[in-house]
């Protein structure tokens, strides 16, 4: 089992448990999350049986067909939990770290021009995480295998801090005393990612871990790429605050995530390098 397989898995069976716990074996939430860990091992003791490239791809894209059924059964999840949402907490320690609720004080900047631009680094998220492992899977497989390890490392962390501290974003708490108006953008993306949310994803931003882990993935394998996503990669992190998405901790526990998923690929490619060191001596 590769390193993601047991930390989302782990996720996957700790969330089936407490939803057995709460709601009885034969709830239909607690039969999706087990439905995925098993299908999860299945996918890979099939791609075992005749490790090829393809198999090893089906493998490992188990995993982001997965993650969208599960993010969106992250609302009634929570529900079904019977969790209070904690945007009260977050912004207090958002206080007691910064003597301030950074959404608040970043009203000082709001300018149409500053929205529209930080509504569009928002949105570089998605051709980013699609893209940038999209790239290795066509053109390293070994990469591909090292990229999908760490991410979905940071994604079952992520997904578990969803339901162990699940909130909605400053918009829903703080009162703001100005709206957030750019231009084209602006006028139908900050609708549609309130739309796309599930409600509950703000500790910790997988926003930032993702394009963090990503970005940080290209500073070793693709430079170049590297270089390319820099500046929009920190404009999309003050984005996170910027358009009242989330608290300032949600941004630090997304970099904390994003380096636990950049050590996990680490660690993969070193014993990668390792077992091939030792088998050439042998």
């Amino acid at each position: 089992m590769l390193p993601h397989e047991v930390i989302f898995g782990a996720f996957l069976l700790v969330t089936w448990l407490r939803l057995v716990l709460k709601q009885g074996m034969w709830h239909p939430l607690a039969g999706l999350f087990l439905a995925c860990a098993l299908g999860a091992v299945a996918v890979a003791i099939w791609s075992r049986g005749a490790a090829t490239p393809t198999r090893w791809r089906v493998r490992l894209l188990y995993y982001p067909a997965m993650m969208g059924v599960i993010f969106y059964a992250m609302t009634a999840t929570v529900t079904a939990l019977g969790l209070p949402l904690v945007d009260a907490k977050l912004a207090a320690w958002d206080q007691a770290l910064l003597g301030a609720q950074p959404a608040l004080w970043m009203e000082r900047w709001l300018a149409p021009w500053l929205t529209e631009l930080m509504a569009l680094a928002y949105l570089i998220f998605f051709p980013q995480l699609v893209g940038v492992p999209g790239a290795y899977c066509v053109r390293a497989l070994e990469k591909f295998r090292w990229c999908i390890s760490g991410l979905f490392t940071l994604y079952g962390l992520g997904f578990l801090g969803y339901t162990l501290l699940p909130a909605r974003g400053p918009y829903d708490l703080l009162a703001f005393t100005q709206p957030l108006e750019g231009w084209w953008v602006s006028s139908w993306a900050l609708p549609l990612y309130r739309v796309a949310s599930n409600g509950v994803d703000v500790f910790p931003s997988i926003h930032v871990a993702a394009s963090f882990y990503l970005l940080g993935f290209d500073a070793r394998h693709n430079r170049r790429r590297f270089w390319w996503l820099l500046a929009p990669c920190v404009l999309l992190w003050l984005s996170t605050v910027y358009l009242r998405y989330h608290y300032f901790v949600d941004v630090l526990a997304g970099f904390a995530i994003g380096l636990a998923g950049l050590a996990v690929a680490l660690a993969c490619e070193r014993a990668r390098t390792q077992s091939f060191q030792n088998g050439h001596r042998t």
